[in-house]
Order: structure tokens, then C-alpha cells, then sequence
């Protein structure tokens, strides 16, 4: 025992004397000794040991030293302090003045406790944490594990370690003097998992983040039964507008992430699943983990050419190692209906109109009193009440999940099956999913995923149909004084029962029954990754991608004289995509000196894409319905086939460095370069570099005495995106085949296609960004606020060229847009005890768009929109106005007979084009969602508000309105409010069907809205409590969607876009679409 006393003694003198040959710089004033103690830390190899308690009776103190030695640093500190110091290997050991004990008493009682500790802390798949904090409880003494999870430290025997990280629930370890060799598994905390961010080619800590990203879990997307992932976006994330163009099962949802970018080049974000390009439309809502959308150019440069409209990231769900196999079950069933009924014409009101209509006109009543009044108390044909029904949703999903000590896997399967409102439109998808992960050896790792989907949709001809042609025009202008069948069981041919009625008004139950119109895609995504780590803190992932895409669209009209006055006709087209993806992506992760964190990511990636398409062209005249597209070839008529080629390659360097300096200063430079096939050679590669800065001010000292404030950071960021928005070969004069007759022979040639081919360059956007993040009382309340600006250059539009040019048209960069807005979200813990749990969420986003340069100043106007009666466009882009305007004629009452008058703008005293104004903007002043999730005891509700404000709509439907001529249904109001001598001030002008007709401000409303988008109501059974070890856990739940909606709108429903194509300069239009619906769903939850 003394010899080992006296090798204490002689190995402290020793490090006693190396140690003082250490020289510290110290700038401090007034400041606690704990600070002085970290900056010597940072500074020295030694790390101090004392209790917490102790150093808080001390004074504060000032040290001016620049590179003075160790021992005249600590002695400063030291003078005049209640407590005293002492060094012990590479401890500097704190203890309070007492009378000084024998030395070798000393060091028995403090040297002998203190024992190495080695480990390495994992997560629940034995992926490493790299900078979990180890700590030693009630000390401010520990360490952070390596980028391989390692860690090491010594400790006191009994001593107890807190082993943490961000996102993972902590686990307490006591030290034990036979166990030095302690490895750690931290598991998920789920009421954490917001803190763990997806970000290209990686994941970060939400705290360390420097750009704008929005978070959505997996179980708010779950709980909103739905076709689509996407839809059940709207509203959960700041600067993001999901538009609902229609209500048509299985239609495409449009995204905006701030404002639109483009004019011709597509709007739409790029969607990212498991780290992969793909379309979203298969998956499953009960196979995603979470959503991140990234907003800002730091986050979305890294996808370069792609990223300019935004990027979504999805990640599904996997299995984790080392855990039992688990299955869940997901069962739902719903019932869908309309959200209102239009008010129509009754068989009374519509033949007292269009008799005064006659008058009007000068001619005879088309119906006798006597037929008018027996009409008084009939009820009539209401052709909605024909067409729209109550349909079932269907939505079933199966999932098996586990791992054992090298092998993770998850695999699913899903079944959603939407009937539509009307019979013969539906929509049903299958899939099957396997996400599969085995580790080769500790440094190596393959991951597989396999997706199949097979979906397929029935469609009616539902929206902008000319005057009936389609099946919803046709259910709203079908007079009510017909029915659909004649006695003998025929379709009727409404015009064989009144000449008044156009022949183009057809038959809406002819074209339910005998038109069909299917579309059938099936999908299949593949991805291998292999990730290795040749080297500490680096990783090399390689992946190899490919998506096949085959789709096959039928139509046939049946031949029908009467309902459809048609004789048939039908038509096939097939498509084939395939995509091949390759990823080599390096990583290396360091924390050096504890203060400097370093995330340097390299890669290079190459995608090819190639598209084939077969159409058979339009066949005619058909002897029999029974031939469908079987036999296409047997039409009277046959169609003139058609086929197309494309194919492209994307080749991609990206490059980025996270830098952090003692967990308050975060940088982030990103690059990527992409050269595209699409582009011609003087223009093919473009570079997308970023920069991003945060300052974590709630890090700072000044800020240690604000307890409120849990986290404060500032962020600023700016760089630059693209968009690949041309199609392959836009760049090349080519030859296309034509087909012509001479005399009575067809002839085959070539000839130039007549868009000419210019040298285009990229659409690039620049972005800047400024954000603040704030936490108060321990995270309970979390706010966050964004301001951007986005400049988007080299707009893509066709320009129209002179006649003598050789060419019609040619693709130009002809101009700039920009964006700018303020995004503004808050979510709060209301209440959180062990029974009962409340959390508010909200967000609103201002954006403003503006047309900034156009090709030589010139207006460009969306096509032309024609409804019968008027043949005009809508939508317009001008400098200096919004996106998508609309343009029309001023309303300035009536004339003295009960004619619409328009504003002479220009006082020519004739009403043309030159009289034409904005009137109207279809992008909302803002937009908002709100959030409650209330939790008590086994009951869970949630509440989910979604709305639009200040966007106009323009209301084709009205076009009817004002001509009288086909001898249409019409809305009540028609009847109830129209010009007479009397009321001279009414909604609507005399019947006739001689009143001029222009697009104007009569067709503009307010679409702005509010819905109570769901409310849903759950139940979770005490399955312990039922004796059953079979079932391990079990919901049941309620929930409406739509079920609310306040608006001013007089259409069905305000979330419509009738021409919401991405590339479409016609957005905020309605005409005969089909609306969107309301439901009611039931489901159950069970975990096995």
C-alpha cells in the first residue's frame, strides 16, 4: 500500500510538471469559474473534477493571461476562493480548504476511484450515434462519442453515467470496477422524432440545421384517409399550397412550394422517396415515417436542376434490429357524398323562362299555359340526384417488421379501393413493399427496397367540356322537364323531345353507361445500396436505382344514335418509362476538440431516362358495342397510328461541408453541377452552389439567465436551383413524318417540325432566406418565421414568329418572374400530464408573385377557353401584374332593355379587346392550417383546419347564364333575380338569347375558404387488460373530412383548377368539374 502511495505521488509530480508546461490564454471578466474551467479544458490536456455545488459558492472571477503557463493561470483563479486545487494525472481535482490531510491520505482517497471507461453507443438497428454525450451525473464532466460511436473517459466507481442523444430516449449506466467495457443501445424516444431532420443525402439534428425545412410526421399523413400522400400535406407546412384541381378518384394533386417558378417549364417540387427521384403516387400512407419538405436554396441546392421548385423527402418505414417480428393491421372504410347540391331550375321555373325568353325574342312561347301551370308542383328530373351518389372507400394495409442482430427488414401490402360519387369512376391500387437491411460485415452494409403498384382508374369526361359533350356539363344543363328514358327503355335524345334544346346537349346518363374511359399503370421501383466505411468517421454509400413505368389508357364510346348521337368511337395508347439511377456518395464526420464538428459529403451520379409511346389514333364507326378496344381494327374508320421515342441523361457532381464551432455557429457550402442531354452543347452544364449561416444565440453566455428561452437561432442563406423543364430533342431542328393527300392517294413524307430549335439555356432561380427558430419554457411553445426572395431568370415560353421565318413558333428564354413572402408557424404544449396531453400547431404563409420581364415587354395570354357562346382567354402575363391574372371586360350595369353594358375603357364607343382590365388574381393573399391533438386517458381527437383567403376564382359555369339560345338548365337565381322593368337592378340580364356575352367581372368570385379538413375521434383499447397476449396494441377511430367548409363560393367546392396542368398558364378556373367530396370514415388499428 505505501509503494503504491508513493508511485501516485511520483507519477502526479510528474504530470504536475509536464502539465505547468502548458500555457493557457484567458480573457475573462467576472465570470463564473465553470466558464474559466471549460476554456481550460479546450486549451489543455486536462479536464477538471469537483462537485457542482461546491464552485457555485465561489466568486467570479477576471483573468487577463495571454500564453502563460498552467499553474500562474489556476492560481489566479484560485485566490481568494473558498476551495483549493490539485492535480492528479490528467485531473484537476477541486476541493474545499480544510485542514490538509497526509499526502498519501489524499491520494488513496481521490486517485484509486477513477477508472478508464471504453464503449461505443448504437442505435436499435447498431448504427452508431457519433457525438452522443456521455456524462458523469451531477458533474459537468463527460465526453462525446467518435463518428463511429465510440467513446472513452474515466469515472469513479459507483459513479453514474447519463448516456443521451437528440431524438433518443437517454439510458443511466453506474460504473462497476469488473465492467469497463460498457457498449449502449439507445432506442427512438417517439415524442422526440421531430428533432432528427431528413435533409439531402443525409440526416441532421433539427438544432444544427441552417436552412428552411418543414417537418411532417408519418402518423398525421396516416390519419387522413386519402388516394394521395400529398394531399394530406396541405396545410401542415409553412410556404407550401396544395391544390385539389378536381374530385376525380385518383387524380393528381399540384403542389406549390413559394409561389410558382415557372411558365412552361412545370411547377411541380421533386419528389425524393428513401433517398430516391420517384412519383409518389403509389405509396401507401401507412408505409411513411415522415415528410420533410425542404423551401430554401441551402436545402434544395443539392439537387440543382431539379431543385427549383422545391424538393419533397419521404422516408418509409424499416425494421430495427434485434427486435421481435411485429405485425400490424390497418382496416378503413368510408362513405363519400357531395358537399352541396347546386340549386337548378324547377320544370315551372324553366318554362316560364324560356317562354319570357321567346317573347323577348320575339317569337312564340314554347310552351302553352296549359303546359306551364300542369308544371307548377312538379318535381321534375334532377339530374344530380341521377348522377351523384353516396360511394364506399376502401383502404386496408398489412405490415411486418423485425430484425435479428445483422438483419432488419419491414415489408407491406396494401389495398385502397375509391368508388367514385358517380357509378363508373373509380380508382383501386395495389402495392407491395419490402425495405430490407443486413449488415455484411461491421464495416459494410446493403440495403434493399423493392416497390410494386398496380393501379387502376375508370374516368368519366368530367370537366371543360363544350355545352354538355361532357358528362358533368351535361348533369348541369340537361333541362328538368325531361327524363332519361323513353317508354320503351331507350335513352331519350333530349333534343327529339324539345327542338329548343341544342343537340350538343347529350344525354348525361348515355354518357355514364356508355362511355368508358380507363387508365391502367403499373410501377415497379428496385433499389440496391451498398455502404461501406473504409476508414474512422468516412463511409462510401453506392446505389443503383431503376423505375419502369408501363401505362395503358382505353376508350370507347359506345355507338348510340340516341343518348350519345354518336357511332362510336375508340382509341388505345400505351406508354413505357424507365429510369436507371446511379449514386456514389462520400461522407465524412469528425468532432475535433470537442468544439468542431465537420460534415463533408462528395458525390457523382448519372440517371438515364427513356421513353417509348404507342397510339392507335381515333377509330370510327363501329358495328357492335361489344368490341371495346379489343378490336380496334374492325371500325368502318380506322385510326392513323402513332409512336414516340425520347431519351435523356442527367450527369451530376454535388458537394457539401456542414461546419459547426461549439454547438452556436453553423456553416453550410454546397455545389452541384449538372449537365443535361436536353441542352445543346454551349449551354448543357450549369453550376447551383449555396451558402448558409446559423447562430445558435441561445448557446451564448448572455443567455444563460433567460430560463424561458429553451433555443434561439438565426439563419440566412442564399444560392441558386435550376429547373430541367425541355423535353428531349427541343434543341435540334428535326424531321417529323407528315401525312398528305394528293387527289385521291395519301402520301407519307418528312418535313421540319414547325418549332424551331434555339441554343435555350437553364431556368435558374435565386433565393435568399432569413429564419428565426425559438423554443421557450423547455420547448413548450416553438416558433418559427421565415422571410424570402426568389428570382427566377430565363422563363421558357414560345415565342410566335413571322410567317416569312420558315417556323411557327420557337422555344425562347423570354423573361424573369420572382417570389417573395413571409412564412410564420407555432406549435405549443398546452397541457402534458400523465393523463392528459394537449399540442396546438399553426402556420400561415404570405407569398407575392410578380411577372418582372417578358420577351420584348409583350403580354402572353393562356388559350383560348371556349364554352359556346364565348371563345376568349382568361389568364394573362404582363409585367408588373401576377401570375396568372385574369383579363376581362368592367360590368357597368345594364342598358335601358336589359343588355349587359361593358366599360368603354378607352372611349372609342366600341366595346373590343383594347377595353379589356385585370380583373382578377387567382393566387391567395395567404394561406393557413391549424392543428389540435387532444390526448386523454385512451382518447385521442384531432381537429385539422385548412384554408385559402383573397384567391379569385373565375366561374366558367356562369357562361350559361348568358345564353338562352341552347336552351339550358340554369341556376335558380336565374329565374328568382334576372333584369325585368321592374327590377332593373338584378344579378342577371333579360332572357334572351341575343345578349352579348364577354368574359368579365361577373364570372369573378371570392374563392377563398376555410375546412375543417378532418376531425377524427380514436379510441386505444387497454389490450393488457383483456387478458390476450396475442394483440399488443389496438385503436379504434372515427373521423369527417370536409365536413365543414365555409365559403362565399357559389360552385361546388373552391378547391378546384380546371386547367391545373404544372406547365399551364390557365390556373383559378372552374367549368363542369368534378367536385370534390365529403366523407365519413371507420377504421381500426391492431399490432400483433
Amino acid at each position: 500500500m505505501k509503494l503504491t502511495a508513493v508511485l501516485l505521488l511520483l507519477f502526479s509530480l510528474q504530470a504536475w510538471a509536464e502539465g505547468f508546461g502548458q500555457t493557457i490564454t484567458v480573457n475573462v471578466e467576472k465570470a463564473p469559474l465553470g466558464r474559466v474551467f471549460n476554456i481550460i479544458e479546450k486549451q489543455s490536456d486536462y479536464v477538471f473534477f469537483f462537485d457542482q455545488s461546491l464552485i457555485e459558492k465561489g466568486e467570479k472571477v477576471t483573468v487577463r493571461s495571454r500564453n502563460r503557463p498552467l499553474k500562474e493561470v489556476l492560481e489566479e483563479c484560485f485566490r481568494n476562493q473558498p476551495f483549493t486545487w490539485s492535480i492528479v494525472g490528467s485531473i484537476i481535482v477541486v476541493k474545499s480548504k480544510e485542514t490538509p490531510k497526509p499526502v498519501r491520505d489524499s491520494l488513496l482517497e481521490i486517485i484509486p476511484a477513477f477508472i478508464p471507461i471504453k464503449g461505443r453507443v448504437v442505435n436499435e438497428s447498431g448504427q452508431p450515434l457519433p457525438g452522443a454525450t456521455i456524462m458523469i451525473r451531477n458533474t459537468n464532466q463527460g465526453t462525446n462519442a467518435g463518428a463511429d460511436g465510440t467513446f472513452s473517459l474515466d469515472a469513479n466507481p459507483g459513479a453514474t453515467l447519463v448516456i443521451s442523444f437528440v431524438g433518443y430516449e437517454s439510458k443511466e449506466i453506474v460504473v462497476d470496477r469488473n465492467n469497463t467495457i460498457i457498449n449502449v443501445v439507445l432506442t427512438a424516444a417517439e415524442n422526440e422524432e421531430k428533432d432528427i431532420v431528413v435533409i439531402a443525402y443525409g440526416r441532421v439534428k433539427k438544432t444544427d440545421l441552417t436552412g428552411s425545412v418543414s417537418q411532417i410526421k408519418g402518423s398525421d399523413i396516416s390519419s387522413y384517409p386519402t388516394t394521395n400522400v400529398i394531399q394530406a400535406l396541405s396545410g401542415r407546412a409553412t410556404g407550401v399550397r396544395v391544390i385539389q384541381n378536381n374530385g376525380t378518384p385518383g387524380s393528381p394533386i399540384s403542389v406549390r412550394i413559394r409561389g410558382a417558378n415557372s411558365i412552361l417549364g412545370g411547377n411541380e417540387p421533386l419528389y425524393i422517396i428513401d433517398g430516391l427521384p420517384s412519383s409518389p403516387t403509389y405509396l401507401q400512407t401507412e408505409d411513411v415515417e415522415s415528410v420533410e419538405i425542404l423551401k430554401d436554396a441551402s436545402s434544395t441546392a443539392m439537387y440543382g436542376s431539379r431543385g427549383g421548385s422545391g424538393v419533397v423527402l419521404i422516408t418509409t418505414r424499416s425494421g430495427k434490429k434485434n427486435q421481435p417480428t411485429k405485425v400490424n393491421l390497418h382496416l378503413g372504410y368510408s362513405t363519400q357524398s357531395i358537399t352541396k347540391k347546386l340549386k337548378l331550375l324547377s320544370p315551372f321555373q324553366y318554362a316560364s323562362l324560356y317562354n319570357e325568353r321567346a317573347v323577348n325574342d320575339g317569337l312564340a312561347p314554347f310552351f302553352t299555359q296549359n303546359q306551364v301551370d300542369s308544371l307548377r308542383n312538379v318535381k321534375g328530373t334532377d339530374w344530380q340526384d341521377l348522377l351523384l351518389r353516396k360511394a364506399p372507400m376502401y383502404n386496408s394495409n398489412v405490415s411486418v417488421s423485425g430484425g435479428s442482430e445483422k438483419t432488419s427488414f419491414f415489408l407491406s401490402g396494401g389495398a385502397f379501393q375509391q368508388e367514385g360519387i358517380i357509378p363508373n369512376s373509380d380508382y383501386n391500387r395495389y402495392s407491395l413493399r419490402a425495405n430490407i437491411k443486413h449488415d455484411i460485415s461491421k464495416a459494410a452494409t446493403v440495403a434493399f427496397t423493392a416497390v410494386y403498384t398496380r393501379s387502376d382508374r375508370s374516368l368519366q369526361n368530367s370537366q371543360t367540356g363544350n355545352r354538355g359533350s361532357d358528362m358533368f356539363g351535361a348533369m348541369l344543363f340537361a333541362p328538368p322537364t325531361v327524363g332519361p328514358y323513353t317508354a320503351d327503355g331507350k335513352y331519350v335524345r333530349l333534343t327529339d323531345v324539345y327542338p329548343i334544346i341544342s343537340n350538343a346537349i347529350v344525354n348525361p346518363i348515355a354518357i355514364r353507361n356508355e362511355v368508358t374511359n380507363r387508365f391502367q399503370s403499373d410501377d415497379i421501383v428496385a433499389n440496391v445500396n451498398l455502404q461501406v466505411n473504409p476508414a474512422r468517421n468516412l463511409s462510401l454509400r453506392v446505389s443503383g436505382n431503376i423505375i419502369n413505368n408501363n401505362t395503358r389508357n382505353d376508350n370507347f364510346r359506345n355507338r348510340d344514335p340516341y343518348g350519345l348521337n354518336s357511332a362510336g368511337n375508340a382509341n388505345v395508347n400505351t406508354n413505357q418509362f424507365t429510369s436507371l439511377l446511379n449514386e456514389n456518395i462520400l461522407n465524412y464526420k469528425n468532432v475535433f476538440g470537442g468544439v468542431h464538428s465537420l460534415d463533408v459529403v462528395g458525390g457523382i451520379m448519372a440517371q438515364a431516362d427513356k421513353s417509348t409511346s404507342m397510339g392507335s389514333g381515333n377509330a370510327l364507326d363501329f358495328l357492335s358495342n361489344e368490341v371495346f378496344t379489343g378490336s380496334i381494327q374492325s371500325a368502318a374508320v380506322p385510326g392513323l397510328p402513332t409512336s414516340t421515342y425520347s431519351k435523356s441523361v442527367l450527369l451530376s457532381y454535388v458537394g457539401r461541408i456542414n461546419y459547426g464551432f461549439d454547438n452556436r455557429y453553423l456553416f453550410t457550402l454546397s455545389f452541384r453541377r449538372d449537365g443535361f442531354s436536353a441542352y445543346s452543347k454551349e449551354n448543357r452544364w450549369a453550376n447551383f452552389p449555396s451558402a448558409a449561416i446559423a447562430w445558435r444565440a441561445s448557446n451564448e453566455k448572455f443567455m444563460e439567465n433567460l430560463h424561458a428561452v429553451s433555443d434561439l437561432k438565426l439563419r440566412a442563406s442564399y444560392g441558386r436551383t435550376g429547373n430541367t423543364s425541355i423535353k428531349s430533342y427541343q434543341t435540334l431542328n428535326i424531321l417529323q413524318p407528315y401525312n398528305t393527300i394528293f387527289g385521291n392517294d395519301l402520301f407519307i413524307g418528312y418535313a421540319p417540325r414547325p418549332e424551331y430549335a434555339s441554343k435555350l439555356r437553364w431556368e435558374v432561380t435565386d433565393q435568399l432566406d432569413l429564419g428565426l427558430e425559438l423554443a421557450l419554457f423547455k420547448n413548450k411553445i416553438r416558433f418559427t418565421a421565415d422571410y424570402y426572395q426568389k428570382q427566377t431568370k430565363y422563363l421558357l415560353n414560345k415565342v410566335q414568329l413571322p410567317t416569312s421565318f420558315g417556323y411557327e413558333t420557337s422555344l425562347e428564354n423570354i423573361g424573369e418572374i420572382s417570389n417573395k413572402g413571409v412564412e410564420l408557424g407555432i406549435d405549443a404544449t398546452v397541457v402534458n400530464n400523465a393523463d392528459w396531453k394537449w399540442d396546438l400547431a399553426g402556420n400561415i404563409s404570405f407569398n407575392r408573385n410578380k411577372v418582372e420581364k417578358l420577351y420584348k415587354g409583350q403580354d402572353i395570354a393562356g388559350p383560348n377557353v371556349f364554352t359556346g357562346n364565348i371563345n376568349d382567354y382568361v389568364n394573362l402575363l404582363r409585367e408588373g401584374l401576377p401570375l396568372y391574372a385574369f383579363y376581362g371586360y368592367i360590368e357597368e350595369g345594364y342598358t335601358e332593355t336589359g343588355n349587359i353594358k361593358y366599360q368603354d375603357k378607352n372611349g372609342d364607343k366600341s366595346i373590343n379587346n383594347l377595353d379589356r382590365s385585370v380583373i382578377g388574381d387567382p393566387n391567395p393573399d395567404f394561406i393557413y392550417g391549424l392543428s389540435s391533438v387532444t390526448k386523454f386517458k385512451g382518447f385521442e381527437l384531432t381537429v385539422f383546419i385548412q384554408g385559402s383567403q383573397g384567391n379569385d376564382l373565375f366561374n366558367l359555369n356562369k357562361a350559361s347564364t348568358l345564353d338562352m339560345g341552347w336552351s339550358l338548365n340554369q341556376p335558380e337565381e336565374v329565374y328568382t333575380n334576372h333584369w325585368t322593368a321592374e327590377n332593373t337592378n338584378a344579378k342577371y340580364p333579360r332572357p334572351s338569347s341575343k345578349i352579348t356575352a364577354n368574359f368579365s367581372t361577373r364570372f369573378v368570385e371570392d374563392g377563398s375558404y376555410l375546412k375543417f379538413k378532418n376531425i377524427q375521434l380514436a379510441y386505444n383499447i387497454p389490450v393488457a387488460k383483456l387478458g390476450t397476449k396475442a394483440v399488443k396494441s389496438a385503436q379504434l377511430y372515427v373521423s369527417a373530412q370536409n365536413m365543414i367548409v365555409i365559403t362565399n363560393y357559389s360552385g361546388y367546392d373552391p378547391e378546384v383548377n380546371a386547367y391545373g396542368a404544372a406547365d399551364s398558364i390557365q390556373q383559378g378556373l372552374d367549368y363542369t368539374v368534378y367536385p370534390n367530396s365529403k366523407s365519413f370514415t371507420v377504421g381500426i388499428r391492431c399490432g400483433f
